[in-house]
């Protein structure tokens, strides 16, 4: 089994590891973008975006309309501090065709920068 087969079937906490160690060592989040922007996952009035590690992750996920796009480490940290304080809005980690973690900005944002204390 390939890496994308065993890590796209782990489980969703295992998965979040996995975007975090990935995204601080490549600098960078994928995400989903439409026409529209964005691609989101809408769950209880709540807005999440999907975000994956590497490119090859958000392929598996894209819809017909939907193509994956890099966002640098360093403006992802960025556009998460402008959401603090917005309830409404989270990140749907890596998510495969059975789950995914919903995490908030915060939470997101602190594992990221403690993750990149291994880097300095």
């Amino acid at each position: 089994m390939n890496r994308q087969e065993s890590i796209k079937n782990a489980p969703a906490e295992k998965r979040y590891k996995n975007f975090i160690s990935t995204a601080t060592d490549r600098e960078e989040i994928w995400v989903l973008e439409n026409k529209d922007g964005y691609a989101t996952w809408d769950s209880e009035g709540c807005m999440h975006l999907m975000v994956f590690p590497m490119r090859e992750d958000a392929e598996l996920f894209a819809q017909d309309d939907e193509k994956p796009v890099a966002i640098g480490l360093t403006d992802f940290l960025h556009r998460c501090i402008e959401t603090l304080g917005n309830d409404e809005f989270g990140f749907y980690v890596f998510p495969n065709e059975k789950d995914g973690m919903v995490v908030s900005p915060i939470k997101v944002m602190q594992d990221l920068l403690e993750e990149l204390k291994n880097y300095i």
